[in-house]
C-alpha cells in the first residue's frame, strides 16, 4: 500500500467516527432540553436565559474534539511507517518514529480542535439568540419559538428531530424563514424553497398545491417542512465537518511527521520537497487547479494565486474559502535520496 493509499484508508476509517462523535454531541444537547423551561423563559422575555438553558457548551463536544486528536496521531504514525529506509554515515539504519508526546505539534493540533469547538458553540448560541429575538418580535408565540429551536420528539425513536441545534447560522435563518413563509403563504419564497438542495422532495407536491391554490400551509404542515429541511441540513453539515476536519488532522499529521524527523536530525529539510496534487472534485476551485504540480522545499510555504500562504491543502491556517469542500489530496512529499546518500557518503569518508 502506497503512503497515499494508507492515509486514504485512515481517512475512510476516521471520517465516520468523527461524524458519529458530532452527531452524538448534538443528540445529547437535544435530549437534555426541557421545552417547558425554555418556553417559560421566553414568556418572561428572557432570551438569554432560554439560550443558556439549551446547554450548548464546549464540554458536550469533548468526544468530537478528542476524535480529531486521535485521527491526527493515526495519520502521524502511518506517515512515519511508510517512510523509506535510510542509513546514517556509519551505515546504520535510521529509524523514523512518531513522537506521540511531541508537545509543540500536538499542542497546535489540540488548540485547533479546541478553537473549532468554541467557534461551533459560539455560533450556535449567537444564531439561536438572533433567530429567537427576530421571531418573537414578529409575533411568534413563546411555545412555537421554543419548539422551533428544540425540534420535536419522534415518538418512534424517542429522539428529538428538527430544530436549530447543530445548524450553522445561515442554516438556522433558512429554517426559520421556511417555516414563516409556509405559515404565511409567501408564494415567492415557497417557490424558492423548491430549489433548495436540502429540502425533503417528498413534500414538494404539498408545497406546490398550496402555491397553486394561493394559500398557506397548516401550522403542522409548515412545521414538518421546516423540520425535515433541518434534518437534512444537519446531516450534511455533520458530513462536511467530518470531511474537512479529518483532512485537516491528517494533512497536519503528515507535515508534522516529516518535521519531527528533521528536528531529530534524521532528515535534512533541504532534501525534502512537497508537491500540490490534482483534486478529484467535479467543481474544483480555479486557484487550486492553478497550484497542481507546484513544488516547493519542505520548509517553504505554497503561495496561492490570491497571495495566501500555507503548508498545503487542508492547512488549518487557511480560511474557510480554501478548506470547505476542498478535495485536493495532501501534498506529495519526496526525499532526495541521491542528495541524502551523497552527503552521508561525504560525511563518512570526509570527502
Amino acid at each position: 500500500m502506497t503512503p497515499r493509499e494508507l492515509l486514504e484508508q485512515i481517512a475512510a476509517d476516521w471520517q465516520p467516527q468523527i461524524r458519529a462523535a458530532w452527531v452524538e454531541a448534538i443528540d445529547r444537547i437535544r435530549s437534555n432540553i426541557v421545552l417547558k423551561r425554555i418556553v417559560e423563559r421566553l414568556e418572561r422575555g428572557d432570551v438569554a436565559g432560554a439560550v443558556a438553558d439549551l446547554g450548548i457548551e464546549d464540554g458536550v463536544l469533548a468526544k468530537f474534539e478528542q476524535s480529531l486528536i486521535q485521527a491526527y496521531h493515526s495519520g502521524g504514525i502511518a506517515t512515519v511507517d511508510s517512510m523509506p529506509a535510510l542509513r546514517d554515515p556509519a551505515g546504520n539504519r535510521i529509524v523514523f518514529s512518531w513522537g506521540v508526546r511531541n508537545l509543540p505539534a500536538e499542542q497546535a493540533m489540540r488548540q485547533h480542535a479546541a478553537s473549532l469547538v468554541t467557534a461551533i458553540t459560539t455560533e450556535a448560541r449567537d444564531g439561536i439568540r438572533d433567530v429567537l429575538t427576530e421571531n418573537l418580535a414578529r409575533g411568534q408565540s413563546p411555545y412555537d419559538a421554543g419548539r422551533m429551536i428544540a425540534g420535536r420528539v419522534n415518538r418512534a425513536t424517542g429522539r428529538r428531530e428538527g430544530g436549530l441545534i447543530g445548524l450553522s447560522r445561515p442554516q438556522m435563518e433558512t429554517v426559520a424563514r421556511i417555516q414563516r413563509a409556509m405559515r404565511g403563504g409567501d408564494a415567492e419564497y415557497m417557490r424558492q424553497y423548491l430549489t433548495f438542495a436540502n429540502r425533503d422532495k417528498r413534500l414538494d407536491r404539498t408545497v406546490l398545491k398550496a402555491i397553486r391554490e394561493g394559500r398557506a400551509l397548516a401550522p403542522e404542515e409548515a412545521e414538518r417542512v421546516a423540520r425535515l429541511y433541518s434534518n437534512i441540513a444537519l446531516r450534511k453539515r455533520g458530513e462536511a465537518i467530518a470531511i474537512v476536519e479529518m483532512n485537516t488532522a491528517l494533512a497536519k499529521a503528515k507535515h508534522d511527521a516529516f518535521q519531527q524527523q528533521i528536528d531529530a536530525g534524521k532528515l535534512e529539510a533541504g532534501d525534502v520537497t512537497k508537491t500540490w496534487g490534482r483534486t478529484i472534485s467535479r467543481e474544483p476551485r480555479q486557484m487550486h487547479l492553478e497550484m497542481v504540480g507546484v513544488t516547493v522545499p519542505f520548509d517553504r510555504p505554497f503561495t496561492l494565486p490570491d497571495g495566501i500562504q500555507c503548508t498545503g491543502p487542508h492547512d488549518p491556517a487557511l480560511p474557510a474559502s480554501h478548506r470547505v469542500n476542498c478535495k485536493c489530496p495532501m501534498p506529495e512529499y519526496r526525499i532526495d535520496f541521491t542528495g541524502q546518500a551523497l552527503r552521508r557518503y561525504r560525511e563518512r569518508t570526509g570527502g
